[in-house]
């Protein structure tokens, strides 16, 4: 299983890159969000030649944000996996936004259960940005 991790890791952090050259094709601005699977330690593997911002670190890093996967939290897993208390920051918003498009706020969404069910809506919480346009 090691082997696969490093596979894994190697090949998403590629996928990043590809993002990353992607935010730069076209447009001066570009918002790329979305579950990545990527660890910490991979994000920082990235490509310096696409420099964008991480919201979630501009906005100021609040501890209480950091964890989009929290099985300590979010029970939607429990049954599967009831050991399981990882918790990781898989999801992300990237800026592109040269000074145009500046976040203001990030939170997490999604952080109660339905009552139709007694489950989270997800096995990740939801992540909800706003920015200033100028």
């Amino acid at each position: 299983s090691g082997i696969n991790a490093e596979y894994g890791g190697k090949e998403r952090v590629s996928q990043l890159d590809q993002v990353l050259q992607r935010m730069y094709s076209g447009s001066s601005c570009a918002l790329f969000g979305g579950d990545t699977n990527l660890r910490d330690k991979e994000y920082a593997q990235r490509s310096p030649n696409y420099p964008v911002q991480d919201v979630w670190e501009v906005c100021g890093e609040a501890p209480a944000t950091r964890y989009t996967w929290d099985m300590s939290q979010n029970t939607n897993l429990r049954e599967s996996a009831p050991s399981n208390k990882a918790r990781l920051r898989f999801d992300r918003l990237l800026l592109r936004g040269e000074g145009k498009i500046v976040p203001v706020s990030f939170e997490l969404i999604g952080k109660e259960k339905l009552l139709s069910c007694d489950m989270f809506p997800s096995d990740h919480w939801g992540v909800l940005a706003t920015f200033q346009i100028n």
